[in-house]
């Protein structure tokens, strides 16, 4: 046990209280008996205190993002990703949304009381409206070929501590998935590299403007011969004028991604291209759905980021 659990274990004087909270408890009773504490400690807290959080938590105040800035890039990338079904999404998840399919702890997301947790990824969250939907059609056909394109754009927070004290734990994430089916080749994962990867070039190329240099930079692990995802991404590149980068040793391609990821670059003339998105291939579906022949492909773009470098070039 982490030595802070330990000071507190003993501080209660319950030896096993952890193992009460975590086990023991149905989620219901745990909920209640949370419900109950917070309800206790926010009784007693002065409006002076509360002006005095939201002054100095980083998880709290606004963003440096406008609603304008905000709707101008949303209308750019709905536009570029005309297949995607564009969701506006909770801003609660059902707990353990990223730690139960992804290998990162419960640590990269803030849970709530009433056993859930605020949104940490939206493309974790697409990929069960993703997977609801591949339920669905799987009913009806086992093998059809159908692809579910999701897409939003949502607030999210990220508990882990940065380098910089300051800087605000939530931020807009323009995130897309592409869930279906196996097609044997890498064909689904072409087709769906193609609708997301294509829809951000062409966005990136609407939003700042043909000055931009554009990059695509991807790790894929034991490559087919052919292979169809690279034929994509060396297609992509020629159609976008970008270049096309191999980072043969990405270490998340064989820990979060399965076997393939990308991060897009973008930079002005004379300056260091910079990352604008990471995506990849990962094992969700399949894990969630029981069907090793699911497919998802995902990807996430940090809107804040975007405003920024496109500042620079104004």
């Amino acid at each position: 046990m982490h030595a802070l659990l330990e000071r507190i274990v003993a501080a209660s004087g319950v030896p096993n209280l952890v193992d009460i909270l975590a086990a023991r408890l149905s989620p219901t009773d745990l909920q209640s008996l949370l419900l109950e504490v917070y309800d206790r400690r926010s009784s007693v807290r002065s409006p002076a205190d509360l002006l005095a959080d939201y002054e100095r938590g980083r998880f709290f105040g606004a963003a440096s993002l406008t609603p304008a800035a905000a709707a101008e890039w949303d209308a750019i990338l709905a536009a570029a990703a005309a297949g995607f079904r564009f969701l506006t999404l909770s801003p609660m998840a059902p707990l353990g949304s990223c730690a139960a399919v992804a290998p990162i702890g419960q640590s990269w997301s803030v849970p709530t009381v009433r056993t859930g947790e605020v949104v940490s990824d939206a493309t974790n969250v697409l990929a069960l409206e993703a997977d609801l939907l591949r339920r669905g059609v799987a009913k009806s056909d086992p093998k059809s070929q159908d692809i579910a394109h999701l897409a939003t754009t949502h607030r999210v927070i990220r508990p882990q501590a940065y380098s910089k004290p300051r800087l605000l734990a939530h931020f807009a994430l323009s995130a897309m998935v592409s869930a279906g089916r196996d097609q044997g080749g890498f064909g689904f994962e072409a087709e769906a590299i193609h609708a997301q990867i294509g829809a951000c070039l062409v966005s990136y190329r609407r939003y700042f403007g043909p000055a931009l240099r554009l990059g695509i930079s991807y790790t894929l692990l034991h490559p087919g011969n052919p292979d169809a995802r690279l034929e994509a991404l060396r297609s992509l590149a020629q159609t976008h004028n970008a270049v096309l980068i191999e980072d043969a040793t990405r270490p998340a391609a064989s820990g979060y991604y399965a076997g393939f990821c990308f991060h897009l670059l973008g930079g002005w003339p004379g300056g260091e291209l910079r990352q604008l998105a990471d995506g990849g291939s990962v094992d969700w579906t399949a894990k969630l759905l029981g069907n090793a022949k699911e497919r998802l492909l995902i990807s996430g773009c940090g809107v804040e980021g975007l405003v920024a470098l496109r500042g620079e070039g104004e």
